[in-house]
């Protein structure tokens, strides 16, 4: 029988951060700014409640988009994060740190669309603000070429060594326009989600040899990761590839990239990390991995971006695995998550719903709650 899932208990962390009417924290601890809301993860864990009928965390996406929109930018910048002190005072709003966190934009564009539908947030009061933010990211495209430059830091991987066209902001950016503009009823964003998912198409899946490949067979398993003038990242980007299947912006494209996620993962057994291959010391893209951090290196081998496993991701893949009628590759993952929290509580090791596991000894490690 399959050990059970910590379900219940995750669901009554998601009402205590979604608690007091400002928004969903990002955990019950305040450590590096933690206390604060911050739109992406504030976002995912209102669709959460969405998708599973959990009013109070249902309620918690409607306070996060209301509170998002009471500090949008002059330009329609969304805030990376937003913290209300305890007892008072002003709030304190940050739309990035070392990069702007372009990201939150489309985070904010997902968020209403899913809300609006729901019947939980108004469509009159997002309309403005939703049509100022998809300006602000036409802008930032600037040629007119549907897919935006995203500088390093610029999204939830804010100290993994990725830029340019990152294929993870423009599927986000897809799905943002394509679920407002239909919730709001503002067809010319849903027009510019489907041509962004044709610059998906066309650019994110070349017929080259994937670099990473091991063994005799060399074709690619999964999109890019990114790409700049004269290079390109083929790391496998999980996030990426769950929100392609899951969104539909560019099929077939999805339904490659979670055959890819089977094959290199899933098949062997294994829970796929945040980024694969893992970077070690001595490769190429180490030395910029090494010089780039908030709060001290965290990207060692198999932890934080650099292959630790993130149970956030895992379940985006779940949801895309669903979208896509695999429910024998759902199962196996859900399996897969049950088994690797047994085997850590055999070990004697508790599990506070941290933010991910080591990629190769299975620790819980980051903040926890």
């Amino acid at each position: 029988m399959t050990p059970p899932l910590p379900v219940a208990e995750g669901a009554a962390l998601l009402r205590t951060l979604a608690a007091g009417g400002l928004g969903i924290r990002a955990s019950r601890h305040a450590v590096h700014n933690y206390g604060a809301v911050f739109a992406r993860d504030a976002i995912m864990a209102g669709i959460a409640g969405v998708l599973t009928g959990d009013a109070a965390v249902a309620a918690g996406l409607a306070d996060t988009l209301a509170l998002l929109r009471a500090h949008l930018g002059a330009q329609g910048q969304v805030p990376s994060n937003v913290l209300v002190p305890h007892g008072g005072g002003a709030p304190r709003v940050s739309f990035g740190t070392l990069a702007p966190r372009l990201d939150s934009a489309s985070w904010f564009l997902v968020g209403a669309g899913v809300a609006v539908r729901a019947g939980i947030a108004d469509a009159a009061a997002y309309r403005e603000p939703v049509a100022r933010v998809a300006a602000l990211l036409d802008a930032i495209e600037y040629n007119g070429r549907h897919l935006l430059y995203v500088p390093a830091g610029g999204n939830w991987a804010d100290e993994y060594p990725y830029d340019g066209y990152i294929l993870h902001d423009q599927v986000l950016r897809a799905w943002g326009l394509r679920l407002a503009g239909a919730a709001l009823a503002l067809p010319a964003l849903a027009a510019k989600g489907e041509a962004i998912g044709g610059a998906i198409a066309a650019h994110y899946w070349p017929d080259t040899p994937w670099r990473h490949a091991a063994g005799g067979d060399a074709r690619r398993p999964v999109p890019l990761a990114s790409f700049a003038p004269g290079r390109a990242d083929e790391h496998a980007d999980l996030a990426a590839c769950a929100l392609l299947a899951l969104a539909d912006v560019a099929p077939p494209l999805g339904a490659r990239a979670l055959d890819g996620v089977q094959a290199l993962f899933l098949d062997a057994g294994r829970l796929p990390p945040a980024f694969a291959p893992v970077i070690h010391p001595g490769d190429p893209e180490w030395p910029a991995l090494a010089g780039y951090h908030l709060h001290g290196f965290r990207n060692r081998p198999h932890e934080y971006h650099n292959g630790g496993i993130w149970p956030v991701w895992l379940g985006w893949l779940a949801l895309a695995l669903a979208r896509h009628g695999r429910a024998a590759e759902a199962a196996r993952l859900r399996d897969a998550v049950a088994t690797h929290l047994a085997a850590l509580a055999a070990r004697g090791v508790a599990f506070d719903f941290e933010e991910y596991f080591h990629g190769e000894d299975g620790r819980p490690l980051g903040t926890p709650g």
